[in-house]
């Protein structure tokens, strides 16, 4: 240590509010800590004792104590503190217990000093809680809870609530084994009579909270012996906190939410030992949501929906094992939850603070979309049979161009609720967790409070509550709702039309339209009507209309039992049609949102038609026409286009529509697509080649569900699209649609027509293999494309393998230069061409060859030590086809085999034969000649 540089002086420059001294002070500072750390410790501990020390130079002391043992970035948090605590665990014994005894000794003479706590003292009790977390789990310091539990009968209201600080930091690092024996019990003992005592000050008060609030939280991962323990003590702790939530004494705000804070744990802990205390727990709600404090208010919210989400949680775990309902549904018996009759009175508490935090909320802010936030489409690569959809995503670049996520669909992600953490989305949260509790109890408590506002200037606001209630009552008990929103739907106010019409959507969304009419609860003629009439509605009534619309369609397609009556929505198909195409009309200027809804709702109904139904069929067709001449237009210029990127939107839009069309037409026995194929395409092919991902992405997805559609006659259409299929323009879904393509026309297509497209289809792509961006996509399609061909692949074989060759290279060089994303992808791409390839190939003798050498890539790669899982998976599949595909080379390899020996034994014997007859004559013609001379 540099006995040179006193730490009192290092501290008062570094503290000193002067750049040019402090910068001196940390530079002072830095060079004591470099070049011997125990005794730095050792001496800012000591200052920290050391009287008429300045206050600033003790604060200072104790922050660069403590980040000498605890990490200050996040980022870096874990690492960081393992190599901290190394460093505090190499220091001598010595030194550590002479330090821990500094800091103790610090905690009680700044509590003895003055009633007011010095700026250090939190964080003097920071650092012995992080030394605590880094030896008590090692066994050592295990005196130090102990000391800290006498501190608690000291008089010292100061040191009772540094030790509760102490207490609260080493709980909130959730470290395990931080506590020994029975001492948790001590501590809770502590902390609960810490609450009891209401000579104590509120400062006190809300640290055993934090306390008490760290040590329920621990116990949801510390397992049983840690709740047996809060169990044990839990009435008194419930007892404890009550009272003090309620707001004993001069109790303050935070007081207040801490205390409820704690409930919310037991809820989560032991909800069942809160049963006796119901009534107290309401009154205390009811007071804190007659207060102004919105985080007290958010916070016994949050109990009761904690409440909620455990007896829920216990129902579904008795109701586990039991058979499902029959499909009759009837009078749903009450819940037997023992909160119940609580629920009933904590509802209206909950939908009057709902109403006073919503106010008289304008409808056009429910609303409200502009351009700038129009969210992103994207297609999935991936398209079940029969499936082919948009979806949004949640950026969008400037120039239109947009970013593709290859995800699943999300055809509700426009009319998604998004997670709310506000008050009133929290209250609307719990009041659906209370209806899955209360059954058909809540449906007359909320209806009557919809009823009562309808004539306030709330009415908006006051229908809200409908939605979120639709989980727990049967469908008969929603009659009621049913009807309302109904009605409701005629109003004279936009605002009360569109949330009714978003309750409807709800509905179908979580019930299902066909369990409503089933249970007659309305008539499919009834909501169609009203649908129909509001899809006409002004933008804020119709976008709500077409998500109902959507998810109508939806529970219709998704409820196996009501699949049979698809032909019940017949009737409804072209009305509905009409209406959403008036409603998508090029000429409307709105945001991307109304924009996309009819759309979306549009590719539902379509979806679910019965395409068998003549009528449907005549509709659906006359949609597809319709839908074409659209695209048309956008893509040859319209005034009504105001940019690039609303025709960019469109085109996504009117492709993805397209590709359901065509699933759906496809599969119909009344109609065929193959006369307006050259149509679709000379749409489609020209998207190719646009700077949007998106409109790309949609285009090749509509062709290759075409492909589909038409089978084998797909491949005299092939010359056109091939047109653009080019290096430039392979991207990762139109690879996919391509080997779906060579698929289809593998089986189906007619050699004279496919063997040309094959040809020009594998010369791109091993072009391609020589882009570095490119080898990944193509190497898989390769494989895909193998397996379609089969033994029409054969022809490529040499070529394919001498680039496979030239690409294991590569990625070899690439694993060199540290590109290893690359390197890893490409071997993962290596070794699903050679899957495809191996199943596809039938020559044994080729077989071989292939098997051989994915053996030997194989063996690379198990000798590499850096390899990545991904491709370990991948070379694992790609071997797991060696078996079954050597037997079935072996199988025609010996088939050639007797072939051979067949033919050889032929040839052996004619040429016996001809031998024999040539040896015959030879005699002969000897013996005449003998004879004649």
């Amino acid at each position: 240590m540099d006995e040179s540089i006193d730490m009192s002086d290092a501290l008062a420059h570094a503290s000193n509010p002067d750049d040019n001294i402090r910068s001196i002070g940390e530079g002072m500072l830095k060079r004591l800590h470099n070049l011997d750390l125990p005794n730095f410790l050792l001496r800012l501990s000591s200052e920290l004792l050391r009287e008429g020390s300045p206050e600033e130079c003790r604060a200072l002391a104790a922050i660069t104590l403590k980040n000498s043992l605890d990490s200050k970035d996040p980022a870096l948090k874990g690492a960081h503190e393992d190599l901290l605590s190394l460093n505090w665990l190499n220091l001598h014994p010595s030194i550590r217990s002479e330090i821990k005894t500094n800091l103790l000794m610090t905690l009680e003479s700044d509590s003895r000093q003055s009633h007011s706590r010095c700026p250090s003292s939190k964080v003097i009790a920071k650092v012995i809680a992080r030394v605590a977390c880094m030896e008590i789990p090692r066994n050592q310091w295990l005196d130090l809870v102990g000391k800290l539990v006498d501190n608690m009968a000291s008089s010292s209201s100061s040191l009772k609530q540094a030790t509760l600080e102490v207490l609260e930091y080493i709980f909130e690092e959730k470290i395990p084994k931080v506590l020994k024996g029975n001492q948790l019990d001590d501590v809770m003992a502590c902390v609960i009579n810490a609450l009891k005592n209401q000579v104590l000050s509120s400062e006190v008060h809300l640290a055993a909270l934090k306390v008490l609030l760290n040590i329920l939280e621990l116990a949801k991962f510390k397992g049983h012996a840690w709740r047996n323990s809060i169990v044990a003590v839990c009435d008194v702790a419930v007892v404890t906190v009550c009272d003090v939530a309620g707001g004993r004494g001069e109790s303050g705000a935070e007081i207040k939410e801490a205390a409820f804070e704690c409930l919310v744990a037991m809820a989560s802990t032991c909800h069942t030992k809160l049963e006796p205390y119901k009534e107290i727990m309401l009154s205390l709600t009811s007071q804190a949501l007659e207060g102004d404090v919105e985080s007290v208010k958010v916070q016994c919210i949050k109990l009761w929906m904690t409440i909620c989400q455990e007896e829920i949680n216990w129902e579904e775990e008795e109701e586990e094992g039991e058979e499902e309902e029959e499909e009759e549904e009837e009078e749903e018996e009450e819940g037997a939850s023992s909160f119940i009759d609580t629920l009933c009175s904590f509802v209206p508490l909950l939908l009057h603070t709902y109403l006073n935090e919503e106010g008289d909320l304008k409808q056009g802010d429910i609303w409200k979309q502009e351009d700038e936030g129009d969210g992103d489409i994207s297609m999935t690569a991936e398209q079940e049979e029969g499936d082919g959809d948009i979806s949004m995503t949640a950026e969008q670049e400037e120039e239109g161009d947009e970013n593709v996520e290859q995800e699943g669909v999300n055809l509700e992600g426009i009319w998604e609720q998004e997670e709310d953490e506000t008050l009133q989305g929290i209250s609307m949260t719990c009041l659906g967790l209370a209806a899955r509790i209360m059954k058909g109890g809540i449906v007359p408590l909320v209806m009557h409070f919809v009823v009562e506002n309808m004539n306030g200037p709330h009415k908006v606001a006051a229908l809200s509550p409908l939605g979120f209630i639709l989980e727990g009552p049967s469908v008969k008990q929603l009659a009621p709702v049913v009807d309302l929103l109904l009605t409701m739907m005629e109003d004279g106010e936009e605002g009360v039309r569109g949330k009714a019409a978003w309750s409807l959507g709800r509905l179908f969304e979580l019930v299902g339209a066909n369990r409503i009419m089933r249970n007659k609860v309305v008539t499919l003629d009834g909501i169609m009507r009203v649908l129909i009439e509001g899809s006409k509605d002004v933008p804020q009534v119709s976008t709500e209309v077409h998500g109902a619309l959507c998810f109508l369609a939806r529970s219709y397609g998704e409820d196996a039992k009501s699949k049979s009556n698809l032909s019940q929505l017949s009737p409804f198909v072209p009305p509905v049609i009409d209406a959403l195409i008036c409603a998508s009309d090029l000429a409307r200027e709105t945001p991307y949102r109304l924009l996309a809804c009819p759309y979306k709702a549009l590719s539902e109904i379509v979806r679910v038609s019965h395409v068998q139904d003549l009528q449907v069929c005549r509709a659906l067709i006359g949609l597809m026409s319709h839908i074409m001449r659209r695209l048309n237009t956008v893509l040859h210029g319209h005034g009504a286009i105001s940019s690039l990127k609303r025709k960019n939107q469109l085109e996504v839009l009117l492709c993805g529509l397209l590709n359901v069309l065509i699933h759906k037409l496809g599969s119909s026995k009344k109609f065929t697509l193959k006369w307006s194929a050259k149509c679709v395409l000379l749409l489609l092919c020209p998207l190719l080649t646009r700077d949007s991902t998106s409109a790309r992405d949609g285009a090749a997805l509509a062709i290759g569900a075409l492909a589909h559609a038409i089978g084998g006659d797909f491949g005299q259409h092939m010359p056109m699209l091939l047109q653009y299929f080019s290096v430039k323009r392979l991207f990762p879904v139109y690879l996919e649609v391509m080997c779906d393509i060579c698929q289809v026309l593998g089986k189906k297509g007619k050699k004279e027509e496919v063997v040309p497209s094959f040809d020009h289809i594998m010369d791109v792509l091993c072009q391609g293999m020589t882009e570095l961006t490119l080898q990944p996509p193509i190497l898989s399609s390769i494989g895909q494309i193998a397996l379609a061909l089969g033994e029409k692949f054969e022809k490529y074989l040499p070529l394919v393998m001498e680039k496979l060759l030239v690409v294991e290279k590569l990625a070899q060089l690439k694993s060199e230069d540290k590109d290893e994303d690359h390197s890893t992808k490409v071997r993962e791409g290596i070794f699903e061409a050679y899957y495809g390839i191996i199943g596809g190939i039938t020559d044994p003798r080729s077989g071989f060859k292939v098997g051989l050498a994915l053996l030997d890539f194989s063996e690379q790669e198990r000798k590499r030590r850096d390899r990545d899982g991904r491709t370990l998976t991948a070379g694992v599949h790609a071997l797991s086809q060696l078996p079954p595909r050597v037997e079935v080379w072996s199988e025609g390899f010996i088939r050639l085999m007797q072939e051979a020996s067949i033919y050889g034994r032929v040839q052996v014997t004619e040429g016996q034969q001809k031998a024999s007859i040539y040896g015959r004559v030879q005699v002969t013609e000897g013996q005449q000649s003998g004879g004649l001379r």
